[in-house]
């Protein structure tokens, strides 16, 4: 079967636009406040290019968001391909951008950690009920607890902003998964539609000249039924195949957080086949378990919890702890010395929050423990799905479907010489429209997979070169990608 020939795919520059953008943004966030997130925002971008290569910019202003537009629509005027897809939605989902407002949250609570309470002012008049003088006390005093332990209060705020910065850079990680399964998805629906096109026309023309033999008496009533009803069926597969477009596309557009006019892109690339190699995959587990972010936010959170454990159990006996000077005027007399109010833990001593605590970190530990396990089977199951997929793609392309276009040509020739019936023709133009839709199928599945278990490793396998540009012929190259 010939199908038509792509064209060559352009990738937008990868320019300045987006370098620029990044750069902007650094130099806006270095000039702001401690409560700014300038920092955790570029530690986040760090943790997310390590695993991705993509850049993360945080909109803080209306310049950077001027300019992540202009950045965006730069992209979608080129043909969309994988990388430029996820590009766009890292500058235009505004999930993403509520992700990293999180960040703004947390630096927030970690300044707030460091900040005293304010002193609190007391005072009473006490005027006398026969003759003499009014009775004046004041006092200012200021928690000590706060003073004493207020380093202790910002290492838990600096863990638990360490832990949002994981947990915000997995999120965005997971997008760029999520983007490139939806991009895959929906390039593999375009192969499929395409196909299902060809073979539309070449059905109804096959329809128009059985009818015609038909007319003339050359075939049977039979042979126009079994004809008929394939040309049905092949309509109906190619209102399936549009109704799938439509619902890849949509997919994609809210992985990217398109509407409007910018959902108008448009892409030619085809998917590619495998790579000549895999990277090497034995050591996975290790690199998953070093790698994954979701891992070490949940490693965080059991620095979090043992910092505040730890400062429960130091602040419960002297948790209400006031100092400051007091000041009373009796009697023309005045006095002035050092006022204490210290909480007596008689009746509350913290047993219950340190219990609670207690157990909210074995909780964390044991729940890190189980990401872990469930991290080496993960990447364990994908490796090994990633060979099969491999194997069953290189299957369909080097001898299935070549298998099948040699069966319909031999089955036309028999057909034509009167020595077969047109139902078994029939049947061997249905298995090869299903070997050419299952082969298609299988490339997806094999990129999807190779796209999953990145994700689950923790980012970039080790060793794997990136795929160059899809050259837009007639059917993949190996190592293309698109």
């Amino acid at each position: 079967m010939n199908l038509p020939a792509r064209r060559p795919m352009r990738e937008a520059p990868r320019t300045a636009s987006l370098a620029s953008l990044a750069s902007l943004a650094s130099l806006v966030l270095a000039g702001c406040g401690s409560t700014n997130p300038a920092q955790a925002v570029r530690d986040t971008h760090t943790l997310v290019h390590d695993r991705t290569g993509e850049t993360v910019v945080w909109k803080a202003n209306p310049r950077l968001e001027a300019d992540a537009q202009k950045a965006i629509d730069a992209w979608l005027s080129h043909e969309l391909t994988v990388h430029s897809a996820v590009r766009v939605a890292l500058l235009a989902n505004p999930s993403l951008q509520a992700d990293l407002e999180e960040l703004g949250v947390a630096q927030a609570d970690w300044v707030q950690a460091g900040l005293l309470k304010n002193p609190t002012f007391g005072g009473s008049i006490r005027l006398p009920v026969d003759a003499g003088l009014p009775i004046v006390e004041a006092e200012l005093l200021m928690g000590l607890t706060d003073l004493l332990f207020r380093g202790a209060r910002r290492t838990i705020g600096a863990r638990a902003l360490e832990g949002t910065r994981y947990r915000v850079a997995d999120a965005i990680v997971r997008h760029v998964y999520e983007t490139k399964v939806a991009f895959y998805g929906f390039v593999a629906a375009q192969q499929v539609l395409e196909m299902r096109r060809v073979v539309s026309d070449s059905a109804e023309t096959a329809l128009a000249l059985t009818r015609r033999q038909h007319e003339a008496g050359t075939i049977r009533d039979l042979d126009l039924a079994n004809e008929e009803s394939l040309f049905a069926q092949i309509q109906i597969d190619l209102s399936r195949a549009e109704a799938d477009l439509v619902r890849d596309r949509e997919r994609l557009n809210r992985a990217m957080g398109l509407f409007g006019r910018r959902t108008g892109w448009s892409t030619h690339v085809v998917l590619p086949l495998p790579p000549n190699e895999e990277p090497p995959l034995e050591h996975v587990e290790s690199f998953a378990i070093a790698h994954r972010v979701d891992l070490r936010a949940a490693r965080a959170d059991i620095e979090v919890l043992s910092a505040a454990l730890a400062y429960t159990k130091n602040t419960r006996f002297i948790g209400g702890l006031e100092g400051g000077v007091a000041y009373k005027n009796e009697g023309g007399a005045h006095f002035v010395g050092p006022g204490v109010n210290v909480e007596l833990p008689i009746f509350d001593t913290k047993a219950t929050q340190i219990a609670r605590v207690e157990a909210e970190l074995r909780k964390a530990t044991r729940r890190e423990e189980a990401m872990a396990i469930d991290a080496r089977s993960e990447v364990r199951e994908l490796r090994a799905r990633l060979a099969v997929a491999r194997t069953i793609s290189e299957a369909y392309g080097r001898h299935i479907v070549p298998l099948r276009e040699k069966i319909v040509a031999l089955s036309q020739e028999q057909y034509d010489a009167m020595l077969l019936g047109v139902f078994q023709l029939i049947i061997a133009k249905q298995q090869e429209l299903h070997a050419w839709r299952e082969s298609i199928e299988a490339l997806r599945d094999y990129w999807l997979l190779r796209s999953e278990l990145e994700y689950r490793a923790g980012g970039a396998l080790p060793h794997t070169p990136r795929p160059p540009s899809s050259s837009g012929t007639k059917t993949p190259t190996r190592g293309d990608s698109p």
